[in-house]
């Protein structure tokens, strides 16, 4: 894709006030035995566990772009500007050089500072550095269409800034913020949170609790850790720790 054509892609993108995703996870395939991070290749559904010198694209790498850039008229869902599919590997691959963060233009784009050619465009919230380092630091990696099962789940101590947040950010924040959020929510400061967490309404929608709107919106339910420690706390007040 030439430039120009990233161009016009994002100023076709501006107007975007919906977000739906397709379906958050992918089948694994054309996993690599030799290769580290690709699960068993016989038993795709049977990811190996975590690894944490391991950037895993269906866990770490995929949810960041689901969430800020494959959206309804833009990259997913049945939209694909400019031919573009984000919410797949394979889309996904259209725009990264593996090994090579600097040739990718997903790199490019999401680290622009034109506001006219950023991805996503404003008033969205950008990337953060962290979500930028990432998807680098899987690129570096071979960009592998790998993923993680964890049979460790920390509830011990469990903080908004550090267990959280991050989850929020990553799987949520991308629809949930700018001019135009999702729904009419706003989950992109603490405050806006804290509302949602107090009235039942996110421990019950990424519980899929009956009569909320399942979260993350067309997507797999966040893993049991992760509603448990939301869960935890929310029963604990919802602390600003």
């Amino acid at each position: 894709m030439k430039r120009t054509k990233l161009i016009l892609l994002f100023i076709m993108w501006i107007g975007v006030l919906s977000c739906e995703h397709d379906p958050l996870y992918t089948s694994i395939e054309g996993e690599d035995p030799e290769n580290p991070g690709n699960g068993d290749p016989d038993n795709p559904d049977n990811p190996e566990e975590c690894d944490p010198n391991i950037v895993y694209f269906e866990n770490e790498v995929l949810p960041i772009i689901i969430s800020s850039c494959s959206t309804i008229g833009c990259h997913g869902n049945g939209s694909a500007e400019d031919g573009i599919e984000l919410s797949t590997y394979e889309g996904i691959m259209q725009i990264v050089e593996p090994n090579d963060p600097s040739d990718s233009e997903i790199i490019e784009v999401i680290t622009e500072t034109d506001p006219d050619k950023i991805m996503p465009p404003p008033p969205n919230t950008p990337l953060s550095d962290e979500q930028i380092n990432t998807i680098i630091a899987w690129i570096n990696q071979g960009a592998q269409n790998n993923a993680c099962t964890s049979t460790s789940c920390d509830t011990s101590n469990v903080t908004f800034s550090q267990t959280v947040w991050p989850i929020i950010q990553n799987k949520c924040v991308g629809c949930h913020s700018g001019a135009s959020p999702s729904g009419g929510i706003s989950l992109a400061t603490y405050s806006d949170l804290a509302v949602v967490a107090g009235n039942g309404q996110l421990f019950g929608a990424i519980n899929h609790d009956p009569g909320y709107v399942p979260m993350p919106f067309n997507a797999n339910k966040l893993p049991q850790c992760e509603i448990d420690q939301i869960e935890i706390w929310i029963n604990n007040g919802y602390p600003d720790n």
